[in-house]
């Protein structure tokens, strides 16, 4: 009977270390698909039309890798498909047998192209992670100067948007897409709930001297883009910085 017992308390702990583990992997893989869904809300609206500049300013988005890019053009018969893998990430807790630490799922999505926007929060389908090098990249050329004032014109005005709707984060997506930056210059935004979106636009190839960082937000009654001071630039050019300050 003790033998029994014994026994079955071991199968319990067993299984109970089993699920932990499985649990913190299933948080890890759900991790990866809420980034291939960021991934594809970075690109909603997109106006590149080129397959390498899609690859390439997908490639520069942090966190992602780009590991095939086929088709030409969106206007070609099946448009551009770039497949990206990405690295969900969870902790898995304390068990009998094992101690606390982090798992990692790195799964593989598939990006489509066609010259449609696309939708917002899309889950791009998976896909097998591709063998062989992945593509390489030329640096970008020069982009031309970022404008705060040409952002500020472009980004929605809240009492434009559709009644009942606060501040959302894929009309400020869409309204910058519509600029047709050139595709050096990476578009980051982040959502304060409903009441505010903060924007930041990177440029890591503009001209000597030139600003390579806007940050922007939009609010209630007020949308305003400017240079960062040196006291935000300190703070890293990012949207959360955009929704921190106090202007």
């Amino acid at each position: 009977m003790r033998l029994t017992l014994i026994a079955a308390l071991a199968v319990t702990a067993l299984t109970a270390a089993g699920c932990t583990g499985a649990a913190a992997e299933a948080d890890a893989v759900d991790d990866a698909r809420d980034k291939a869904e960021q991934v594809s809300n970075s690109m909603y609206g997109t106006r590149l039309t080129k397959a390498s500049d899609i690859g390439h300013h997908v490639a520069d988005l942090t966190g992602v890798k780009v590991l095939k890019v086929s088709g030409t053009g969106t206007g070609d018969p099946g448009g551009v498909r770039v497949i990206v893998r990405v690295s969900g990430i969870a902790q898995r807790s304390e068990g009998l047998f094992q101690g606390p630490g982090q798992v990692t799922a790195d799964r593989c999505f598939e990006l489509a192209f066609d010259g449609r926007p696309g939708e917002w929060d899309n889950l791009p389908p998976p896909a097998p992670c591709p063998d062989g090098a992945p593509p390489t990249f030329a640096p970008w050329p020069e982009a031309p100067p970022l404008s705060a004032a040409r952002v500020e014109r472009a980004l929605p005005k809240v009492n434009a948007l559709p009644s009942g709707r606060g501040v959302e984060e894929r009309d400020v997506r869409a309204a910058l897409a519509k600029l047709g930056l050139h595709p050096a210059i990476r578009i980051e935004t982040e959502s304060q709930s409903d009441f505010a979106v903060g924007v930041a636009l990177i440029s890591g190839s503009a001209p000597t001297g030139k600003p390579r960082c806007v940050l922007a937000r939009v609010a209630p009654g007020k949308t305003l883009a400017w240079v960062p001071s040196e006291t935000e630039a300190r703070k890293g050019c990012k949207a959360h910085t955009a929704l921190g300050t106090g202007r």
